[in-house]
């Protein structure tokens, strides 16, 4: 493939920095000089700015909400959100919707289209409350609205209260525009805001069309107020505090209901559909509740709009429309699913895969917590790795921002390391600029050290969702780099892009300002760095010394010592430095690993050397390189990461392949007789060097073996991820030790196609691999489709005996690979 210096000298003459440093980290202290740039390209990455970050700007950015609209990079100015809950009696009130919980009785809350850059629709089906409730989110520049639809499913009368809210921070103001009237409002309610990054706005909740209905007039008398009406209620709170909207919507109408009670003291209190309702106040504040109790189906929207802006209902509802259309025009062209899933209820189920994972992006802002102590970690010989430094070591670290997909809006509504490298492949293929963004703001988290935090909790609200012994993080502590798993194939991609777009078109005509200048036109902002060389370089060029840094922070923190305990063993290792253990480890767990409770050396011992490790540290090699060559570093780079990749497979060979088992394994220590020993547990661990296309091809068809056999990995659903045959299997908490997950089995079903196409490999092999692939294929589609079709969710892992649903639900996450899955060929070609 070529790199970009091949396509014009011209290019080279408006690199943004020059490369003058003769090693990795000399090249990894360059920075971009913003005064440098030519002027042209300046412009271009001005209006690209511009351009992308508009359409990028507002979206459901709580995730962990059904609904919540945000700002991206404006932490302390916008949110909002909405409630609900039956009134048809007293009872449901305490399960009010707001926040997506496990626990909560929905039977599927799924986008079923979206784009971060568009919109999209949303359907939740809310079993407790008796309704059906459709969210459709359109943007239209710096303007944004929502419509809100409910259809019962208790039958025409169930009765519903809706809460719209939404608070200021900051610099801000807010007032309501309508004139305060006790009885509620029987027209649209108009508020106006001001907060000093966005300005001042407007939003509108409209009253919705006449087939709207309250409850009916009956104990009105009570309240000289109308059920029928609109209720706004205004409050002052602490602005950090915001995101406790439900919070403060239940202590007011706590409040209320105990003035109710006193006027009916001797009971027969009012029905739940009028009593539960806030009161109004013509109180101006920070956060403001908008309440409407419906009977039957209902319908309304709220508008936000810039001060000189007009976005209109009829508007609204064309963009609603173009927005569907655009939807299903892309991903026709990028991700239609292959045969045999072919169907419309495939192609419905793939679209909706991708939209939730899309729908799961979400903005982060705060503090985390860090154990900054210098011995976080204990390397001493002895069973318990693990030292706790006790709170006097933990501290909050400054605030950051991290704009990010999520594992499970229900479950893990924050940024996971691991997890984002996955959830990037299918975002690579949908919106390559989009995942740049992405990557982008996870590395702009990197430390003076070179460190990223695996999980990011960041600010108060992420708290809450996390139990207290997981929030510390520690920064001798990894996770899998999938970032570079995700990167390597960003560079294949942009390099392809660009391949196709400068054949016969002059380098003076690309990248000009007015490429970007309609906002409309996203496909040009979603593939721009795909067209523009300009753009592709300087994304590059500033990532590529963090992930340089990032890369040696691996290496020296997560060495092993081989010299140290493998230097009186034999056959000599292919290298003394490539070998690698994970910090963190305890005897019952090695999460830093990434799959929790997979067996491990028992007795732990700083002897280890973990097979899953060293693998990863080749990938982040691999897309080192990539980088590399991409952006012109010195060629005594791109070699020195090419050798770190031939140790590490000399080391693979020499160090981790044992031939009885016929799979690469850990390595532990024999206190007993003083030595080194293999600890085999074949399953994913052993895989990860095969998956990530390190295996030699002696060793290639063996390993797809010792896969497809029935009684150790190979089910009808996927891939186990722990041997039946291992004396671990089912075991304990029994998480990463026999379950099928998607991410792994992604990986080797995309291994299965790189090693297919190699020369080397035997016939025969060929032929094997061809039918993994093509019915591995089949079984994680048909498993993961099934139970979406069963229970309304996709599932963090499968059952591996019954592919039944197992673990956290919503799981869209890394499960939302299906949908590229489904748009990979149905068999590879057979010579």
């Amino acid at each position: 493939m070529a790199k970009i210096a091949d396509f014009s000298p011209l290019l080279f003459a408006i690199i943004l920095f020059a490369v003058t440093a003769c090693c990795a980290d000399d090249f990894a202290d360059d920075t971009i000089e913003l005064d440098k740039i030519d002027d042209s390209v300046k412009a271009l990455l001005q209006e690209h700015a511009r351009s992308s970050n508009s359409s990028l700007k507002w979206g459901p950015y709580r995730p962990n909400l059904y609904f919540g609209v945000r700002p991206r990079g404006f932490p302390d100015s916008f949110l909002s959100g909405l409630i609900w809950y039956n009134v048809d009696d007293y009872s449901r009130v305490n399960q009010m919707r707001h926040s997506c919980e496990q626990g909560d009785d929905i039977k599927g809350f799924n986008w079923e289209i979206y784009d971060p850059r568009i919109g999209g629709r949303q359907v939740i089906h809310d079993s407790t409350h008796n309704v059906d409730i459709t969210t459709e989110f359109v943007k239209d520049g710096p303007n944004w609205a929502v419509r809100v639809k409910g259809v019962p499913t208790g039958g025409p009368d169930t009765h519903t209260a809706i809460v719209f809210y939404y608070g200021v921070g900051g610099l801000s103001s807010s007032k309501r525009l309508n004139q305060y009237s006790t009885k509620g409002y029987d027209e649209d309610v108009v508020l106006k805001g001001y907060n000093a990054n966005l300005g001042n706005f407007r939003i509108k909740i409209t009253r919705g069309p006449d087939t709207n209905r309250g409850p009916d007039e009956d104990h009105v008398i009570s309240f000289s107020r109308s059920p029928q009406n609109t209720h706004v209620t205004g409050l002052t709170v602490n602005p950090e505090l915001l995101w406790r909207a439900q919070d403060f919507y239940v202590q007011n109408l706590d409040k209320q209901i105990k003035g109710v009670q006193e006027i009916y003291r001797n009971g027969n209190l009012p029905e739940a559909k009028h009593l539960f309702q806030i009161s109004d106040n013509e109180q101006d504040g920070n956060l403001y509740f908008v309440q409407r109790n419906f009977k039957g189906a209902f319908e309304f929207d709220v508008l936000f709009q810039s001060e000189d802006e007009e976005f209109t209902v009829d508007k609204f509802t064309s963009l609603i429309e173009e927005t569907v259309e655009e939807f299903d025009s892309r991903f026709a062209e990028i991700l239609v699913p292959q045969e045999p899933f072919t169907t419309e209820k495939d192609l419905e189920f793939s679209k909706a895969l991708l939209s939730n994972l899309l729908g799961g992006i979400g903005y982060f802002h705060g503090k985390s917590l860090v154990d900054r102590s210098e011995a976080a970690y204990d390397d001493e010989e002895s069973e318990e790795f693990w030292v706790n430094r006790g709170a006097e070591a933990v501290e909050e670290a400054p605030s950051s921002e991290l704009f990010t997909a999520i594992p499970s809006r229900a479950f893990f509504p924050r940024g996971f390391y691991w997890d984002e490298g996955f959830h990037l492949v299918p975002i690579i293929e949908w919106d390559p600029d989009l995942a740049i963004e992405i990557i982008k703001s996870w590395f702009n988290l990197i430390n003076e050290d070179g460190w990223i935090a695996r999980e990011q909790i960041l600010g108060l609200e992420a708290r809450s969702k996390v139990p207290g012994e997981f929030q510390t993080q520690y920064p001798t502590f990894a996770n899998p780099p999938t970032l570079v798993f995700a990167i390597a194939q960003l560079v294949d991609k942009i390099e392809n892009g660009l391949s196709e777009t400068l054949q016969g078109i002059p380098l003076s005509e690309l990248g000009q300002q007015s490429f970007f200048g309609l906002d409309r036109e996203r496909d040009q902002i979603r593939n721009a760095h795909l067209k523009s060389p300009e753009l592709a370089s300087t994304a590059l060029k500033e990532l590529y010394p963090k992930l340089v840094k990032h890369f040696e922070w691996f290496r020296r923190t997560q060495s092993a010592d081989i010299r140290g305990w493998y230097s009186s063993t034999s056959p000599r290792p292919a290298s003394w430095k490539e070998g690698y253990r994970w910090r963190g480890r305890t005897p019952n767990h090695c999460l830093t690993s990434g799959l929790d409770d997979y067996p491990r050396a028992q007795p732990p011992h700083p002897a280890e050397m973990h097979v899953d490790l060293v693998a990863w540290i080749a990938e982040m090699a691999n897309a080192l390189s990539k980088i590399a060559k991409f952006v012109g570093a010195p060629d005594s780079e791109v070699l020195r990461y090419e050798k770190i990749i031939e140790d590490i497979k000399g080391n693979l060979d020499f160090l981790h392949w044992n031939d009885e088992a016929g799979a690469y394994c850990d390595l532990g220590w024999d206190v007993e007789n003083d030595e080194r020993k293999h600890e085999c547990h074949v399953g994913y661990v052993s895989l990860i060097p095969f998956a990530l296309g390190l295996t030699p091809t002696d060793k290639v068809g063996q390993i797809v073996n010792t896969i497809r056999d029935p009684e150790g990995l190979w089910s009808a659903y996927g891939i186990r991820s722990l041997s039946k045959k291992d004396a671990f299997f089912g075991q304990g908490e029994n998480y990463w030790r026999g379950s099928v997950w998607i991410n792994i089995n992604y990986m080797i079903l995309k291994s299965l196609t790189e090693y297919y196409l190699n020369p080397q490999l035997p016939l025969r092999d060929k032929d094997l691999i061809a039918d993994t692939y093509k019915n591995l294929r089949i079984n994680l589609v048909t498993t993961v489709r099934r139970e979406w079709d069963r229970t309304g969710f996709a599932w963090e892992q499968y059952e591996q005996g019954n592919g039944q649903a197992k673990g956290v639900k919503q799981f869209l996450g890394w499960t939302s690979l299906v949908t590229v899955i489904m748009s990979m060929p149905e068999t590879l070609p057979q010579e």
